[in-house]
């Protein structure tokens, strides 16, 4: 069956359906070939590379099976997620899009970027081709009180295990920190989100990049571009590498080029059909 499913993938790969390209991560169809119903891909927020990979990883896996993405945008947001992805994509969808709380926080985390609004256009096209079921958001919003660390993270993963169904692979985008599948090495301890969901079949990486910089804040007043961790000693080779040891994550999804920041999309009150 293993053979069966590789050899598959080998030929999709060569031939990406509806006309959407899809670019090769190296060692991609081993995050695969445990058919996982859950693929956490957790960043640091605010390069351009990042989202971009992303993209691609969605659109490798949707040649062999159905797809959900889920992003880490607020909950609130998801029928403007849901009008812009089923819109035409032009100015008219953007500047309503634009409205949306995500583009219009007072703390630019590198979830509001210009990357990630190119993330979104690519989801859009990738709905409209048919390669991804829909696009879901899991930030919650609908606490009434404020949470404690474990309580949101149950929610995320709450969100996630709802999206998943049988057959339907869920690919999520998500803070490195949320994307551990072990307790965080800090007191108060807590469980992550990728931790809460069923371990057997789910795969976490985290993204690692030759140094560079990411847009993202240290601070409510401190936002911008920041330096990225400097690359391990030795040259990173683009591409998955899957640990064989327990670990913070299953993997790692290697860049093998410097990040680059993206400043924040402009929200509403600049935006103009």
């Amino acid at each position: 069956m293993l053979l069966l499913y590789l050899s598959a993938l080998a030929l999709t790969l060569a031939a990406p359906a509806a006309q959407i390209e899809c670019q090769r991560i190296p060692n991609w169809e081993k995050v695969l070939e445990s058919q996982p119903r859950w693929i956490v891909i957790g960043e640091i927020h605010g390069s351009n590379e990042v989202p971009e990979a992303f993209a691609n990883a969605i659109c490798l896996t949707a040649q062999l099976t159905p797809v959900v993405v889920a992003v880490e945008q607020p909950t609130s947001d998801q029928l403007a997620i849901d009008a812009f992805v089923q819109s035409d994509g032009e100015a008219v969808a953007q500047s309503a899009f634009l409205k949306a709380q995500m583009w219009n926080g007072d703390v630019k985390d590198g979830r509001s970027s210009e990357a990630y609004f190119r993330l979104f256009e690519s989801l859009r096209r990738m709905l409209a081709a048919g390669l991804i079921e829909k696009v879901v958001a899991f930030q919650p919003s609908t606490f009434t009180t404020q949470p404690t660390p474990a309580e949101y993270e149950q929610a995320m993963a709450e969100i996630l295990i709802g999206a998943g169904q049988p057959d339907i692979t869920v690919i999520a985008l998500v803070g490195n920190v949320h994307a551990m599948r072990t307790e965080v090495p800090w007191q108060p301890s807590y469980m992550p989100m990728a931790g809460r969901l069923p371990r057997e079949e789910t795969v976490s990486l985290n993204t690692s990049a030759r140094g560079g910089a990411a847009w993202n804040c240290q601070g409510a007043d401190k936002c911008g571009p920041q330096s990225s961790p400097a690359p391990a000693p030795g040259e990173q080779v683009a591409g998955v590498e899957l640990d064989a040891e327990e670990g913070w994550y299953s993997g790692t999804l290697n860049l093998g080029v410097p990040t680059t920041a993206s400043p924040p999309k402009s929200g509403v009150e600049h935006a103009r059909p």
